[in-house]
């Protein structure tokens, strides 16, 4: 079944069998079967995917960069951010 059909059948299924219904219990009972039977998306991982050590290093090069004031403050990162939209 090609796109089209597809979207053409289900323009079909609501207007044979949807719009038919004036009963808002029997909806709501079409509406969690309907949430029961489709599968559940997986929310997609990082794009980025960093390893238990690459965490730790990253952690630890942070503490280091706070103790020798390599640092930046709010402001200047908010100013920064603007340029990155």
């Amino acid at each position: 079944m090609t796109a089209m059909e597809l979207q053409q059948w289900k323009k079909n299924f609501v207007e044979d069998y949807l719009d038919e219904i004036d009963d808002l219990e029997v909806l709501e009972k079409i509406k969690k079967y309907v949430k029961r039977v489709i599968p559940k998306k997986e929310n997609p991982r990082p794009c980025v995917v960093h390893s238990q050590e690459e965490m730790i290093a990253a952690v630890r090069e942070a503490v280091e960069d706070v103790k020798h004031g390599r640092i930046i403050s709010s402001e200047d990162l908010e100013k920064e951010m603007e340029t990155w939209f």
